[in-house]
């Protein structure tokens, strides 16, 4: 079951387990305070303390991946990632120690604090692991249609998501090439609605490749009204994967959905967020950019440039150059634009560093605060590159109708793109975050963003 917040599909469980978590993050401080009798902090504080501490632990968890949807399939890695969470949390309670004295707690009442939070977080995640495949947690849905789109929906169920989505069967249409598995196949012994009750469906997906032929109309409305939910395959697609699937995308899809909303006030909130997300970088990250500027330095022999420029394409294709520290020769592209590949002879050692951290990106900061680009946005790309993918992939030239970013749903969701074949696969997320858009899913992507440097995810 996916829930809706901000127009952005979350997994519930993942909602559920926030929430329980958040609780026993807030209770563990005056629990805290309980159990060290010999603190004198202000009741009247605790509060404060409690609402800091469970928003630095929740932003942590979703800094280190602990919110991230296929987390249940590794038990060690989540492990890690809770004794890394410990560390963040120390680190950040302190810093905030430090700059609002309001909100510190003593040494011996933030250790209970940890240790009551940690213990729950274990009790919390360990009942996750064991419930994540009970059947109450799935919802029974059954597709109407078995060709061309319920095969594609099909192998996408397998791929992705057998621990919330029970298909029940697939629903041929008489004037439709059926290319499901017979088994999978149902036949309805009286009318849809009875079959709906009978078997708990809680879900109609409808999935026929056109729907100008012997759509049952009446009675998918019959359910409907009954209470249970019917979505369009597109729909689907996006909700359980977070893309919009192109292979099932059509224009009218775009023209009355509910997003793409770009109106001022969206304009000027997402300006505003671009410019102060900019300037705390800035200020947490100068210490690193001068270094990786000595560094440039010294392993060219202090010759050439410390920055590259290079030309992308902005909002409404509009040309700019883009700000990157060089990571590779001078001499790059003396060939001309080429795609980075996975090992390339071009990047310098400083570069193969800066590179898996994400560091060479930083200079573009400054793009950010002279307004050619979005903090979180689609990845810009070259002119010669664009007008290549334009003429082959549909829908492509839609992702420059909203400033390119830094970061972007498309770059924390799918590996660094090096071919036509990646760069159509994240259209798919660009488009989804452009239909999607709120503060709320910059700040989800942002978060991610700083799992994504430090387990070094698709750098290149």
């Amino acid at each position: 079951m996916m829930v809706r917040i901000f127009k952005h599909y979350i997994p519930f469980r993942l909602v559920l387990v926030s929430i329980l978590e958040a609780a026993t993050f807030f209770s563990s401080i005056p629990i805290a305070r309980f159990l060290n009798q010999s603190d004198s902090t202000p009741v009247d504080y605790i509060f404060y303390i409690a609402f800091a501490y469970t928003l630095v632990t929740i932003f942590s968890m979703a800094a280190v991946g602990l919110y991230s949807r296929s987390l249940h399939e590794d038990f060690k890695r989540l492990v890690f990632r809770l004794l890394l969470l410990m560390v963040v949390v120390v680190i950040l309670m302190s810093f905030l120690f430090y700059l609002l004295p309001i909100l510190f707690m003593t040494r011996t009442t933030f250790i209970y604090a940890l240790m009551l939070s940690g213990s729950a977080l274990v009790v919390v995640r360990t009942l996750l692991f064991i419930s994540i495949d009970r059947e109450y947690f799935k919802q029974n849905i059954i597709v109407f249609g078995a060709g061309k789109k319920a095969k594609q929906l099909n192998e996408m169920h397998r791929k992705l998501d057998t621990k919330t989505i029970k298909i029940v069967g697939f629903l041929p249409i008489e004037t439709e090439e059926v290319l499901i598995e017979q088994s999978q196949l149902i036949s309805l012994p009286d009318t849809l609605l009875e079959y709906v009750v009978t078997n708990n469906i809680d879900e109609i997906i409808v999935a026929i490749d056109d729907r100008r032929k012997r759509f049952p109309v009446d009675d998918v409305l019959e359910c409907k009204v009954n209470g249970t939910q019917v979505l369009d395959v597109s729909t689907f697609f996006e909700r359980q994967t977070g893309r919009i699937t192109l292979n099932a995308l059509h224009p009218s899809n775009l023209i009355f959905s509910d997003g793409f909303i770009q109106n001022n006030f969206y304009q000027l909130l997402k300006r505003l967020f671009d410019i102060m997300a900019s300037l705390i970088l800035l200020m947490v990250t100068w210490p690193v950019m001068i270094i990786t500027a000595l560094a440039i330095m010294i392993e060219s022999g202090f010759k050439g440039t410390i920055l590259y420029k290079q030309v992308r394409v902005g909002l409404y294709n509009e040309n700019f150059e883009v700000f990157k520290f060089r990571s590779m020769g001078m001499d790059a592209e003396k060939n001309g634009a080429q795609w980075a590949q996975k090992v390339d002879a071009r990047v310098t050692k400083v570069g193969e560093i800066i590179r898996k951290y994400r560091i060479d990106e930083l200079p573009q900061l400054f793009n950010v605060i002279k307004g050619e680009m979005s903090f979180v946005g689609p990845r810009p790309e070259r002119p010669e590159f664009v007008k290549e993918l334009s003429e082959k992939i549909k829908f492509y030239e839609i992702r420059h109708y909203i400033k390119p970013g830094i970061t972007g749903w498309a770059q924390i969701c799918y590996p660094y793109g090096a071919n036509e074949e990646d760069s159509r696969n994240k259209l798919e997320y660009d488009l989804y975050y452009m239909k999607n858009f709120s503060i709320f899913l910059d700040v989800m992507i942002l978060l991610q963003t700083i799992q994504v440097v430090v387990w070094r995810q698709g750098s290149r």
